[in-house]
């Protein structure tokens, strides 16, 4: 699955992996129960609700998407420590070369596993993948979580605040 960056995004937002459905349209998100691109609109970071096969119009708005892991399963539950641990290194790499404002985490374990650390609050992050940008933290806009649309958003909308800031 293709990756959706660009030089100086606001928010370059890190998944775990690509689910089946991903995998099989190359669209980021693209679950039928996935709640990316509603939280996206409903927070304010883009002007309307953009659909999965939408994706590459992302940087237009100062985003930009990519994984983890780039072997799709059906839950994150799937992918091994090993394969997780080596997704960091390409993320610092990613991050220093494309310079996001924000790295966005969809999900305290995808943050972990990029950070190496064993606890996280969601928001802001006192440690980063790579300074100078700022690691956030929101809900995973998966179906799959048990969390109301509206606890993502709270998250998602204190995301927009921040790079309003920057």
């Amino acid at each position: 699955m293709k990756d959706i960056l660009a030089p100086d995004l606001k928010i370059l937002f890190v998944g775990f992996n690509p689910s089946p459905r991903s995998g099989e349209t190359g669209h980021h998100y693209a679950g039928p129960g996935n709640q990316f691109w509603r939280l996206l609109h409903e927070s304010g970071l883009t002007p309307r609700r953009l659909r999965p096969d939408e994706c590459t119009l992302l940087p237009e708005f100062g985003l930009g998407s990519t994984n983890l892991v780039s072997r799709p399963t059906r839950t994150a539950a799937e992918l091994s420590k090993a394969e997780l641990r080596a997704g960091a290194p390409r993320m610092r790499d990613l991050v220093g070369r494309y310079r996001p404002q924000v790295v966005a985490y969809t999900g305290k374990g995808v943050y972990l596993a990029a950070i190496g650390r064993a606890h996280a609050p969601w928001g802001l992050q006192p440690d980063t993948i790579a300074p100078p940008a700022c690691d956030f933290v929101v809900p995973s806009p998966s179906g799959l979580v048990r969390m109301t649309l509206e606890e993502k958003l709270h998250w998602f909308r204190q995301l927009t605040e921040l790079v309003k800031k920057e």
